[in-house]
C-alpha cells in the first residue's frame, strides 16, 4: 500500500470534529484514501458508524482512537491503532477518560461564567447534545457568541493556563494508556510529536517514557506543519526505533491546512506502522 493512501488520524462530531463519522469516511474515499482511521478523542463512539460507511465506500477503517496521557511535565496524546473496541480494559479506561473530561467540561463552564461569558453552559448542551464536551467545544461557544475572532483567539484569551476559563484535568498516565492500548490489542503511536509547547529535550523525555510503557510507533507525517516537521519527527522514530505512522489530524472542513490525505510521504527508510495492522501491505 502507498503512503499517500493513508490517513491514520482524524476526527468526527464523536468527539470535537464538525463532521459526522460517515462524512469524514466520504471526504477519505473522495481524497484517495484506502487506509483510514478514524481517532476521536477519548472516545469509540464513532468507529462503528465509520467502518459501516467505510465498507460501503469501499475503503478499509482501522478501528482507533486518540488518548489523552499525563507524564511528569504535562500532557500528550497517544493513538491507538486497530483496537478492539469491545475490550473490557480500554472501555474501563474511556469510560474514566470521559468522566475527566466531563469534569473540566464543567469546571470551565463555571470560570467562565464568574468571568462574565452568559448562558455557556446552554450554548455547550445544544452543540453536543447528550455528548461530552472538550475544549474545542467551548471555544466554537466563545467564538459563535463574540467573545473570540477564531478559535485559536479563543483558546489563548480564555482557555490556555492563565487564563480565565482554564481548568486542569487528571489524565491517566503514559504507562496506563499505553497498556489500555497493547490489552486491545492495538498499536500505540505517539501523536502529532512537534506540536506539543515543550523544548526538545523534555519531547524526547516523553517519547522516551512513551518507549519505556511499551509504545512502538510516532507520527512521522502530518498535515499543516512546518517545512522540517517532517525531518524532525522521522529523526525522532530512528532514535528510539519506532515504527512511522502518519495522519492528517483533521477536524474541521474549514481549515484548508490540514485535510483528509494530504500528507507528505514517508522517508523510504522508516518502517510503515500499517505493516503490522491486520497484514496491510
Amino acid at each position: 500500500m502507498l503512503a499517500s493512501t493513508v490517513d491514520l488520524h482524524m476526527h468526527s462530531t464523536a468527539s470535537d470534529g464538525r463532521l459526522s463519522p460517515a462524512t469524514v469516511v466520504q471526504r477519505a474515499a473522495e481524497a484517495g484514501v484506502e487506509l483510514m482511521s478514524l481517532t476521536d478523542h477519548d472516545t469509540l463512539d464513532g468507529v462503528v458508524e465509520a467502518r459501516k460507511a467505510a465498507a460501503d465506500a469501499g475503503i478499509r477503517c482501522l478501528p482507533g482512537i486518540e488518548l489523552s496521557a499525563r507524564w511528569a511535565r504535562g500532557v500528550v496524546h497517544i493513538v491507538g491503532l486497530g483496537v478492539d473496541v469491545d475490550n473490557r480494559c480500554l472501555q474501563d479506561g474511556v469510560a474514566a477518560q470521559q468522566r475527566a473530561r466531563l469534569a473540566r467540561a464543567r469546571q470551565i463552564v463555571t470560570r467562565l461564567e464568574r468571568a462574565g461569558i452568559e448562558d455557556l453552559e446552554g450554548r455547550l448542551a445544544a452543540m453536543v447534545g447528550g455528548g461530552v464536551p472538550g475544549r474545542a467545544h467551548v471555544a466554537r461557544c466563545l467564538v459563535e457568541a463574540g467573545h473570540a475572532r477564531d478559535i485559536q483567539q479563543a483558546f489563548d484569551r480564555f482557555l490556555q493556563r492563565g487564563r480565565p476559563g482554564y481548568a486542569p484535568v487528571s489524565w491517566a498516565s503514559i504507562d496506563a494508556v499505553v497498556d489500555w492500548i497493547g490489552q486491545a490489542g492495538g498499536i500505540a503511536v505517539f501523536a502529532h510529536p512537534l506540536r506539543y509547547r515543550i523544548s526538545r529535550g523534555a519531547l524526547r523525555a516523553a517519547i522516551s517514557a512513551f518507549v519505556e510503557a511499551g509504545g512502538t510507533a510516532i507520527e512521522v507525517s502530518n498535515a499543516g506543519g512546518g517545512r522540517d516537521d517532517l525531518a524532525a519527527a522521522a529523526a525522532l522514530a530512528r532514535r528510539f526505533t519506532l515504527k512511522a505512522s502518519m495522519g492528517s489530524d483533521f477536524h474541521d472542513p474549514d481549515f484548508p491546512w490540514i485535510q483528509i490525505g494530504r500528507l507528505a510521504p514517508l522517508p523510504r527508510d522508516l518502517t510503515p506502522v500499517w505493516e503490522d495492522l491486520g497484514g496491510v501491505q
